[in-house]
């Protein structure tokens, strides 16, 4: 009887990003440790429930303009082999029988597939493209965290200052900033709403004496 023990090979390919992450933690640690990081609880500014729509409004702008970038770059480059895909499926269905058989099943079956396989490989294509537009975006200088940030209280968040965890902060904000741009607009307005909603579930409770 074969062994169904997996080998060392499977183990790390399983609990690679865990063990990346693990190790990320503790390096961030001891950097932090070491440069004695200030605290960011009072860095940052006092902004309105009111104001955020305002605040992250660059953002979801560019990333509506990134999105229609992605767009107009791979419709014309995969919109055609997916035509032809869904008219193999139309064809399928049109010789068909009625009720279809157990190998028009399988035909249906084998188009639809790859149909869906050619639609997974245009969002892994649009998301790569997307993801160096917004990386050129973010590094202009579109931030997300440093919106929110008062460099007057902790100067040493100040790039004048040159501290390790100003640079860091900065290279943690080019690279959520890249992300979300690649999320387009709706997932910038899904955390106004989230925000938004949050604090006005609050102040409603507040309000009850809840």
């Amino acid at each position: 009887m074969p062994d169904s023990k997996p080998d060392i090979k499977t183990i790390l390919k399983q609990w690679s990003f865990l063990i990346i992450g693990v190790l990320t933690l503790i390096a961030v640690f001891a950097v932090s440790w070491r440069d004695r990081w200030g605290d960011l609880a009072n860095c940052f500014a006092l902004v309105k429930v009111g104001d955020f729509p305002g605040k992250l409004a660059p953002l979801a702008f560019a990333a509506a303009v990134i999105e229609r970038a992605v767009e107009i770059l791979i419709s014309p480059w995969r919109d055609e082999g997916a035509s032809k895909l869904q008219k193999a499926i139309d064809a399928v269905k049109a010789r068909s029988a009625n009720p279809p058989t157990a190998q028009d099943t399988i035909n249906l079956a084998r188009a639809s597939d790859a149909l869906d396989n050619y639609k997974g490989q245009t969002q892994r294509y649009a998301f790569s493209v997307s993801m160096v537009l917004s990386s050129m975006v973010a590094l202009t200088g579109f931030p997300s965290i440093a919106l929110f940030i008062n460099t007057a209280n902790c100067t040493w968040l100040n790039p004048a200052y040159q501290s390790h965890q100003g640079r860091f902060l900065r290279s943690v904000d080019f690279a959520l900033s890249a992300v979300l741009l690649a999320g387009g607009a709706d997932g910038i307005h899904s955390i106004v709403n989230a925000i938004t909603t949050f604090f006005q579930a609050t102040a409603e409770k507040s309000s009850k004496g809840v």
